[in-house]
């Protein structure tokens, strides 16, 4: 029995050293493309995202609402007469995130949106789509009466000196083009009267492209800002800032996010594909520590074990250090 179904395997964004997008690739039978992986990447020597490198971050209440969404939809779904476990279970988790899909579409059309104002030809009134207007107008009306300057939409940006790229939706310019800035724009569900508040990592995103757009150097004199537009309250628009000294100490970390990114991956995106890549040696395991003698000590005083490189085989080191 055959179903069609999206793939729900986790997937990066892309982008090579000169900042064009790679996030898909071709099937090798040209039936279609496929989400470029790691294997792509580092025989293309691409660049991942900066979604992609805060993805080493554990993110326990989004993984609850996941798991709580899995729940509902297979409360909602029954299972047909010829469909097989495997089956029906990619059939209730594509059920559960198919608002997590809607989502994403209306956000990318917000985002589209904003983007087709700033960049119109202003000899010409503009023609908003009729559908998206109640979005996309609290956002324009508020960069106008700020005298926000959009400097590039939907700018791609590279940084390799750490090693990693992204669109950032929106570097500005105001107080007459000397203050500087980068706007994020965020689709969000709100309740009434509940005000918007970042998740974990989005100030850490807006720096990481300003220190890209603007350069490290300058971010000591860059705002930052999260425009969070709602879809269930359509016209309400909530606004969250980051000074300056924010986006310092939160590029500091994200610095810091891009060497465990390294270390996690074993791979340097910086270092050019034709340049070796630093190899990870791996031995035998040996006991480093020991029970005393005629000392009888419970299971979970067992020795430590750790592993000892002396080999020059290029591992991957998270399957050595497994001690089971």
């Amino acid at each position: 029995m055959a179903v069609l179904k999206k793939s729900s395997a986790p997937s990066y964004h892309w982008y090579t050293r000169d900042g064009k997008p790679l996030h898909r690739m071709p099937l090798a039978d040209g039936s279609g493309d496929r989400p470029t992986n790691f294997r792509d990447a580092k025989r293309l020597g691409l660049v991942p995202s900066v979604s992609g490198i805060k993805s080493i971050f554990s993110k326990p209440g989004l993984e609850k609402w996941k798991i709580k969404q899995v729940a509902l939809a297979s409360m909602r779904l029954t299972r047909k007469g010829e469909e097989t476990e495997s089956y029906f279970a990619d059939r209730i988790i594509e059920e559960a995130f198919k608002q997590v899909d809607d989502a994403a579409n209306l956000g990318t059309s917000i985002h589209r949106e904003i983007e087709r104002f700033f960049t119109h030809d202003w000899n010409k009134p503009f023609e908003p789509d009729p559908k998206l207007a109640v979005y996309v107008s609290p956002v324009v009306n508020w960069m106008i009466s700020k005298d926000i300057h959009v400097e590039n939409p939907e700018a791609i940006v590279v940084n390799m000196a750490h090693g990693y790229a992204g669109t950032s939706d929106c570097p500005f310019r105001w107080k007459n083009g000397a203050g500087i800035g980068v706007i994020d724009y965020k689709s969000r569900k709100t309740k009434p009267g509940k005000p918007c508040e970042p998740y974990d990592g989005e100030a850490m995103q807006i720096a990481a492209y300003a220190a890209a757009y603007w350069k490290e150097e300058n971010l000591k004199c860059c705002w930052g800002a999260n425009v969070y537009i709602s879809t269930t309250e359509p016209g309400r628009v909530d606004l969250v800032m980051y000074r300056p000294e924010m986006l310092v100490a939160e590029f500091e970390v994200f610095k810091l996010c891009c060497a465990i990114w390294r270390h996690l991956h074993q791979w340097d995106p910086r270092v050019d594909i034709n340049t070796p890549q630093p190899k990870f040696h791996v031995g035998s395991w040996q006991a480093v520590s020991q029970p005393v003698p005629n000392v009888s000590l419970p299971d979970s005083a067992k020795p430590a074990l750790s592993k000892v490189a002396d080999t020059d085989t290029d591992t991957d080191v998270r399957k050595a250090l497994k001690t089971d």
